[in-house]
């Protein structure tokens, strides 16, 4: 018997715009190759590209024991704000959500229900490292 529970309507329905920029590990890749045994910096790394989401992001509160039920990893306390996605996302990718203007946030926990559901969980962090956007 397959279970499946379908939430992509409803992440639209109540979903708000957002730009994520997804995280690209800079230990990953090299940035620099070698000429003649003379190691040369690269500059052209390409780096993610922003992509576009209209998903809902709630406010999290310590409190709210409906919301602690679905995310796991006793991470709740951390979040600032939970965003519901339909797509896997590395942690400490950055997200800029336009009710909280001039603040990015980063993804510092998630809850991956894809197995059974189409959404993700994420538990969002205020950035530090980007105050001003």
């Amino acid at each position: 018997m397959s279970f499946y529970i379908p939430f992509a309507d409803m992440l639209d329905s109540f979903g708000v715009d957002l730009t994520v920029y997804p995280y690209d590990n800079p230990a990953k890749k090299a940035h620099f190759h070698y000429v003649g045994g003379v190691r040369i910096e690269d500059d052209d790394a390409p780096e993610a590209q922003p992509e576009q989401r209209h998903e809902p992001v709630v406010p999290n509160n310590a409190q709210n024991s409906f919301m602690a039920q679905f995310y796991t990893g006793g991470e709740m306390a951390q979040a600032d704000l939970l965003w519901i996605s339909s797509k896997l996302y590395p942690k400490n990718s950055v997200v800029e959500v336009p009710s909280q203007p001039g603040q990015k946030y980063r993804i510092t926990g998630s809850s991956n229900f894809q197995g059974y559901s189409d959404v993700v969980i994420y538990a969002l962090k205020g950035d530090d490292k980007h105050p001003n956007g």
